[in-house]
This record gives structure tokens, C-alpha cells and sequence, in this order.
């Protein structure tokens, strides 16, 4: 099965700090890109869950700190590790945490008045999986008394990018492989239905 990249959204909370003094000062902006255990928005069709764990063997040695996505709109990188334009990621027991020095530009500028305003409170992610691994997701699917679907994300394989953004639509990819895990689970329960009434002609 080809992989596809998709994207997971997050409401977070953001820290713009400023650390030294005089020409050493420099912007830091941290957070969660992701935490584990919590539950996901309504992504309309289902909601998601990262468990504790999932990154343990993730690939994650070139990761972008963008804004929205936007690779015209780079903050910083985590393959450089120190001054303007380093992003540090570390996994800790509640996620992935990032420390970044965004490179001053007009649009990260524009970004920090933003989140200092509280106007902007939501974090991103673009990651994959490998699809070919069945432990990596798990479908919980509604009985009709919880009111949506439940994809559970055991393991990732890479993380590409890292995005602080404004209004994150969530990408189709998503969707299409929750449509496509729903069409499976579907067919298989009519198979199930079906070789049921065979069985019972039988008898």
C-alpha cells in the first residue's frame, strides 16, 4: 500500500520567551507538537488518539518548523541545533515538545504578535505511517452509544514537519484512510453476516 502523508491537529498551548540580553537576546517559541493520550478534535467522521509509545522508533532527523505548512514559510530546522533558526524536539512522558529560535523575518514577526495575542492557539503536524504494519493503527468502531469512530495510532514512522497554525483544516488523506478502514470493516461484517446465514441453512 502507498504512503501517504497526513496531518493531525492539536489545540495547544504556546510560550514566547525571550532569553539572554542585548545582542545575545533571542525569541524561543515552545510547545507540544503532539501529546500523547489525548483525544483529538472532531475531525467530522472520527477522532484520534496517539498512544505513549508511537514514537518510539520514528523517524524524525529533518523536521520543519513551518507556518500553516507552508515551506515558503520555514522557522526553523531540526538539523541545525543551536542559534537563530534551530528547532529541538524532545519526546517526554506527555509528548513531543519543541524548543524553537525562529529566523527573523516579516512573517515570523507577524506570527509572535499573533500567538502573544492568543489569537493564534493550534499546533499541526505532518507525519506517515507505515501502512503495512498492522499494529501501527487500530479502528475502534462506534456501537452507536459513543457517537463517533476511534483510530488509535500505535506507531509512527516519520514526522516532516511541525506547524503553528492559524485555522488547520484537517487533511483528506486522513479522511480517505478513515473511508477506507470504515468500507473494510463494512465489508468484512457483511461476509461475517453472510457466512452466519449459510451456516444456519445448514442446519
Amino acid at each position: 500500500m502507498k504512503m501517504s502523508r497526513e496531518i493531525m491537529k492539536i489545540t495547544t498551548s504556546f510560550e514566547v520567551r525571550s532569553v539572554g540580553e542585548g545582542e545575545d537576546k533571542k525569541v524561543h517559541l515552545q510547545g507540544y507538537a503532539l501529546t500523547f493520550d489525548s483525544l483529538s478534535e472532531d475531525l467530522g467522521y472520527f477522532r484520534e488518539i496517539i498512544r505513549k509509545g508511537a514514537l518510539d522508533n520514528c523517524k524524525m532527523d529533518n523536521v520543519v518548523l513551518n507556518i500553516n505548512h507552508d515551506m515558503d514559510k520555514p522557522l526553523a530546522r531540526n538539523n541545525k541545533v543551536d542559534g537563530i533558526g534551530s528547532l529541538v524536539l524532545d519526546v517526554d512522558e506527555k509528548g513531543l515538545f519543541f524548543d524553537a529560535v525562529p529566523t527573523d523575518t516579516s512573517y515570523s514577526r507577524d506570527l509572535i504578535s499573533n500567538m502573544e495575542a492568543g489569537i493564534i492557539d493550534k499546533c499541526s503536524f505532518a507525519f506517515m505511517l507505515d501502512y503495512s504494519d498492522i499494529e501501527s493503527q487500530t479502528w475502534d468502531w462506534d456501537d452507536g452509544k459513543r457517537g463517533y469512530d476511534l483510530r488509535t495510532i500505535n506507531k509512527i514512522k516519520e514526522i516532516f514537519d511541525v506547524s503553528i497554525v492559524t485555522n488547520p483544516a484537517y487533511e483528506s488523506t486522513s479522511c480517505t484512510s478513515y473511508k477506507r478502514a470504515k468500507e473494510n470493516h463494512e465489508n468484512l461484517r457483511e461476509k461475517r453476516k453472510e457466512k452466519l446465514r449459510l451456516e444456519l441453512e445448514l442446519i
